[in-house]
């Protein structure tokens, strides 16, 4: 722990540091609960960043710099909402992170006390108050000019970057494991047009400041009230498209399984759970969000859920070398539930289209 207390005093926290443990069940950064004490204890998040996920470390740190300090600005006096921002703690050098003598860049967060995280929407209030947060988040940021910001993956929602990568690890099968990939290679064949339609839709869309990852799990919710108070998780805020956003809450927020799930009921779109989730995201979007992108808010689900798919099997077939597994075929049940899910968005889109337009004609 002294070692982690060092690297904790670069930061210029109230007090002085003297605990610092593991935290939470992130899998790219390493993650610590730091407290300090002046007269009372005052609690931070510690972490150091993945720099073989996120090879520019710099870039997402001034990012996130640029992003909260806009947002702060941007919120007013006599805010009723209740949302909060991270707060990003500078060094004692006035730095977004300290870089260690070993290369390991660190960073620091203030601490939210009284939350939790959710795994899984149990209920369709929990989604509508997810998509509330993360609707909030890109409102907010609707005035922020996207090419101000640096890009921390390159061709993080490129649906034809996606399909080249799939078609290389099929060439090439470094894996040995084409032949039991068939009927999913198959599938995600017949499921083209999906990617064609959007990579055609694209240019008619505006750019975005978006989050890029808005799985329910990026949102705070307040212990007492069960609200969502919190988006985190800005490493991949770039510029995009609205659609994929509100794709990548259809994938995670409607289903009630696991990616590896091995009960094919659990991972289909629950409806009810796809309307909490519509109608949190049209009560803060309504105003500002364009009628083709309106238009299209499915297609950003059956897109993302589709590229999600090619990512677990293109993985697979190159032997299991980006997501972690426990099992031979686990990348493999993985893409199943994703074709799954999509299978049932497509077999009940008439009905959730229909979501949609009522919920965002209701506001």
């Amino acid at each position: 722990m002294s070692d982690l207390l060092t690297i904790a005093g670069k930061f210029d926290l109230i007090g002085e540091a003297y605990s610092c443990k593991p935290y939470g069940s992130g899998h790219i950064h390493d993650t610590y609960l730091l407290e300090a004490k002046d007269e009372e204890v005052h609690r931070y998040i510690l972490q150091r960043i993945n720099i073989f996920v996120f090879k520019k470390p710099e870039a997402v740190q001034d990012n996130i710099w640029r992003i909260l300090s806009f947002l702060k600005k941007q919120r007013s006096a006599e805010d009723t909402s209740g949302i909060k921002d991270l707060h990003l703690v500078e060094t004692k050098q006035g730095e977004m992170f300290f870089l260690d003598s070993s290369g390991g860049y660190w960073r620091c967060f203030g601490f939210i006390d009284d939350t939790f995280v959710l795994e899984n929407v149990q209920n369709p209030s929990q989604a509508f108050e997810g998509a509330r947060l993360f609707g909030d988040f890109l409102a907010r940021l609707m005035d922020y000019d996207p090419r101000r910001l640096h890009v921390t993956i390159p061709r993080f929602m490129d649906a034809e970057w996606r399909q080249e990568q799939l078609t290389m690890a099929e060439f090439t099968n470094p894996g040995d494991r084409l032949k039991k990939a068939q009927p999913e290679l198959k599938r995600i064949r017949q499921l083209q047009k999906i990617s064609d339609q959007y990579i055609r839709m694209q240019e008619a869309l505006p750019d975005r400041v978006v989050h890029n990852d808005t799985k329910i799990n990026n949102v705070l919710f307040d212990q007492g009230t069960g609200k969502g108070i919190t988006v985190i998780d800005l490493d991949t805020v770039m510029t995009g498209k609205l659609l994929t956003d509100f794709g990548d809450m259809v994938r995670t927020f409607t289903v009630q399984g696991s990616e590896d799930s091995t009960d094919k009921a659990s991972y289909t779109c629950q409806a009810a759970l796809f309307e909490g989730l519509v109608s949190g995201y049209a009560e803060v979007l309504a105003p500002v969000i364009t009628e083709v992108e309106r238009a299209n808010l499915l297609l950003g689900g059956k897109i993302v859920i589709y590229m999600q798919a090619i990512r677990f099997l293109a993985d697979y077939i190159n032997g299991d070398v980006y997501y972690k597994v426990t099992s031979p075929e686990q990348n493999l049940l993985r893409t199943r539930n994703q074709l799954n899910l999509l299978d049932s968005v497509l077999e009940q889109e008439s009905d959730l289209q229909r979501i949609i337009e009522t919920s965002f004609q209701a506001i």
